[in-house]
């Protein structure tokens, strides 16, 4: 980790992590350990907004503690440390400049994730994983015990946890739909439903750049579809795209050529996830020529293999009591609800995926 070899290069974060299996047993469990640790030097960086301060350009410690209303010495170690894990740099004059890897957490860009690594780093994800045990032996969500109420209930009665969940939701929208829309043709279709489409950001994306002739419905929640408005608005496809409020374990609006569940059912169980895949296949009825698109991510069927996927599975188990699904997951909840899986997801690249399904 920036330590000097030899040949007077520096062996970087990763070079020393390629490593690893040079190591013994125990030093590579031990390492496992520093998890907690890297995402709070990770937090300690985006809350300090240290990558905005060095968007321009190298600075000394003494700028950037002026910068960030810190002390020199804590915030030198703090970013050495940043340094080992190749999210700044320091230069041969002594300053710091942001790595590629750093340029993420600039808050100016759209592309940011500044806002997923602090609620990454937050108690609200970090506090139900010391109860990670009550998840597993009871297929419920820890963070239910942990705080007393469901995570959504909890965002909605916390205005402060309530605003970095939807930032951080934000900014995983614009994400995932600039990734999807380039897996994805809905040219064939003219009136799609978006069903807990969050804030909209895949409508507007969609119907802007890629979509001109379509119209949308966007079925979301009433909280959801006020915050959804001024950002339709800003895409300027207001009147391309209608807001409904409702429950699709209770019905999903008929009608429509393409559904779409962006990211849905991951958060829900088999049970619930079958709920809301029966209300939609009623809603397409018989119609063969209507589709049904399901972005997830599709985890590898390998349980030795490294899929982050894997430890996205347990955030959905200790927030919300659902799971990420492999490809056979997905073929099985999809054929009993009545669909014909069509796609094979695309190997490489991106975890997420766009899963085409029609009636059987």
């Amino acid at each position: 980790m920036s330590a000097s070899t030899s040949d007077n290069t520096e062996t970087t974060f990763w070079d020393w992590m390629l490593a690893h299996d040079q190591w013994p047993a125990f030093d590579r469990l031990l390492f496992l350990v520093y998890g907690p640790k890297i995402m709070g030097v990770l937090r300690a960086v985006a809350e300090l907004g240290v990558a905005d301060h060095l968007k321009d350009g190298p600075r000394t410690i003494e700028e950037l503690a002026k910068l960030t209303d810190s002390q020199e010495q804590p915030l030198f170690r703090l970013l050495r440390t940043s340094a080992a894990l190749r999210i700044v740099r320091q230069d041969a004059e002594g300053r710091f400049e942001l790595t590629e890897e750093g340029e993420s957490l600039r808050s100016d860009l759209s592309s940011s994730l500044r806002d997923l690594v602090v609620f990454s780093g937050d108690e609200m994800l970090t506090r139900p994983y010391s109860d990670l045990v009550h998840s597993v032996r009871t297929g419920a969500p820890a963070f239910e015990k942990v705080y007393g109420k469901s995570f959504y209930e909890y965002t909605e009665s916390s205005p402060e946890a309530g605003a970095l969940f939807d930032k951080t939701m934000t900014q995983r929208s614009w994400l995932t739909a600039v990734t999807l829309l380039r897996r994805v043709d809905l040219k064939p279709f003219k009136k799609i439903a978006d069903l807990g489409g969050g804030w909209g950001h895949f409508l507007g994306e969609a119907l802007t750049k890629h979509y001109p002739d379509a119209t949308a419905l966007l079925f979301e929640r009433p909280s959801v579809l006020e915050q959804a408005k001024p950002l339709i608005a800003d895409y300027g496809v207001t009147d391309r795209v209608e807001l409904q409020a409702g429950d699709f374990f209770e019905s999903v609006p008929k009608g429509y050529d393409a559904y779409l569940l962006n990211a849905v059912l991951n958060g829900l169980d088999d049970e619930q996830s079958a709920r809301v895949l029966a209300k939609v296949r009623e809603a397409i009825g018989m119609d063969k020529d209507a589709r049904l698109f399901i972005f997830e991510k599709v985890m590898t069927p390998s349980t030795n293999e490294w899929d982050y996927s894997k430890l996205l599975d347990m955030d959905m188990l200790v927030l919300f009591g659902g799971r990420e699904r492999t490809l056979e997951d997905w073929h099985k909840l999809t054929s009993e609800a009545g669909f014909e899986l069509l796609t094979t997801p695309e190997k490489g690249g991106s975890p997420w995926s766009a899963l085409e399904c029609r009636v059987k």
